[in-house]
């Protein structure tokens, strides 16, 4: 014979994380296709980009792993300093003749873990 205990939770948890930023969402929500599969996205990171900006940074953390500002406080830097080495990142490539494009797919992401968005890239270049 088997028994069952109950279980009786104290608080209210959330077990739905944003598929950008990994926090848990406690309010409000959004379900998107991004690629193959559908994610979660919650509020802040729904106002802070838009769909086409969900869609690639999404693919950025499945090809390259991380989430949007998983190193930021982890360093010392301010947002114009990460900026300046990543800046610094294209100007040795173009000495180097490393292929722009993959260089600028891997400064968006980290950027992106730093918790820079593309538009403060952009308005940072």
């Amino acid at each position: 014979m088997m028994y069952q205990q109950e279980i009786k939770m104290k608080e209210n948890r959330s077990f739905v994380k944003c598929s950008i930023c990994k926090k848990e969402i406690m309010g409000k929500h959004r379900f998107i296709k991004l690629a193959m599969n559908y994610g979660v996205i919650c509020k802040e990171c729904d106002n802070k980009f838009n769909d086409d900006e969900i869609e690639l940074i999404s693919n950025l953390f499945t090809a390259y792993g991380g989430y949007f500002g998983s190193k930021k406080g982890t360093s010392e830097n301010s947002i114009p300093q990460i900026m300046k080495k990543l800046s610094n990142l294209h100007k040795e490539s173009e000495k180097k003749n490393i292929e722009i494009n993959a260089l600028d797919i891997k400064i968006l992401h980290q950027a992106l873990l730093h918790g820079i968005s593309p538009r403060q890239i952009v308005q940072g270049l």
